[in-house]
């Protein structure tokens, strides 16, 4: 990490995840796959498209903005350190941000088979915030799962099971699950909290039925 980002201390603002992750609920209900095989970045798409629509992106203080492209540290970097899926922004600068990572859950292959996508959310997904890739600076990210046959009680099973095998790398703080959050007390929204090297880390997890 640069030198000029060391001892960073803007954070986003922790009164407005509720709000987004109330929107994403309310947003999720009218999106639907296309096919058994949509791709999540289409999903992605439309999902935004919702989500431009309430007035707390559409007026502001907070901004949409699917597939950023992350900059290195490295100003002599030639390629991003990766693509968030969903950025949210706050007016508080570059690196102030709301991370969201979307994955599909329990799809179909092209052969017919049954795909649960459990090493993909976590693997592909969370590490990313693990490792630092994505919200290096920020104390909070989420994960967003499509649920293709809309199961989500086997979804977070799923996971469940999988985090369990991954608790060393995830550097999971126990319990090793995922925990129910007050954050929206009516729905089903959870979180890990992870244990990185220089701060501690809290991954929401959502679930939307597609």
């Amino acid at each position: 990490m640069d030198s000029s980002a060391v001892g960073y201390k803007k954070l986003f603002p922790q009164n407005r995840i509720p709000t987004i992750l109330s929107c994403l609920l309310k947003a999720g209900t009218t999106l639907q796959k296309k096919t058994p095989y949509d791709h999540e970045d289409h999903l992605t798409r439309r999902l935004c498209a919702r989500l431009i629509l309430f007035p707390v992106f559409r007026d502001g203080p907070l901004g949409i903005h699917p597939q950023q492209e992350i900059l290195s540290f490295d100003q002599d970097a030639d390629k991003p350190t990766g693509r968030i899926d969903i950025l949210i922004s706050c007016g508080k600068g570059f690196h102030v941000y709301f991370a969201i990572e979307a994955k599909r859950l329990r799809t179909i292959s092209p052969k017919g088979k049954s795909v649960a996508g459990n090493s993909e959310y976590i693997n592909e997904g969370m590490m990313r915030f693990v490792t630092g890739q994505y919200a290096p600076l920020m104390e909070s990210g989420a994960m967003l799962g499509y649920v293709f046959d809309k199961n989500i009680i086997k979804a977070r099973f799923g996971i469940d099971r999988y985090l369990k095998k991954k608790e060393k790398e995830l550097k999971l703080i126990p319990p090793i699950k995922l925990i129910i959050s007050k954050i929206l007390p009516n729905e089903q929204i959870s979180f890990t909290n992870h244990n990185l090297d220089n701060r501690k880390f809290k991954i929401y997890h959502t679930f939307l039925a597609v």
